[in-house]
């Protein structure tokens, strides 16, 4: 259910600033081992990423505008051991234009490096 749950929102996760980082909970449960799978059970930390996301979601334009080239695009990055994320961004006539938002986990493997 967290794979398919996942799988369909992941293509919005370019709209949804810091969508790794809220989706973590689910993302922790969604590739359990088998016998893993059968101890699982659906608690409050997967319900609440569950609800924010729904929130961003319904409350997020879901749209992000194109970008001009007459005005120089803003690269903005975080890193930390548990997720990445970035955003590229132009001001237009004083007002902050959304171009693209990135957000993913880190995997176990990449943890063991350092982020920078």
């Amino acid at each position: 259910a967290a794979n398919k749950f996942l799988g369909g929102k992941s293509w919005y996760r370019k709209f949804l600033p810091q969508f790794a980082s809220v989706a973590a909970p689910i993302i922790s449960v969604k590739n359990l081992t088998k016998p893993n799978r059968k101890k699982f059970v659906w608690g409050p930390p997967q319900r609440g990423a569950f609800l924010q996301l729904k929130q961003l979601l319904i409350n997020q334009p879901l749209f992000l505008q194109f970008s001009n080239d007459d005005y120089p695009i803003i690269l903005t990055t975080d890193v930390s051991k548990v997720d990445l994320g970035g955003t590229l961004q132009q001001v237009i006539n004083g007002e902050t234009k959304n171009l693209y938002y990135h957000s993913q986990i880190t995997s176990a493997i990449e943890r063991r490096y350092d982020p920078i």
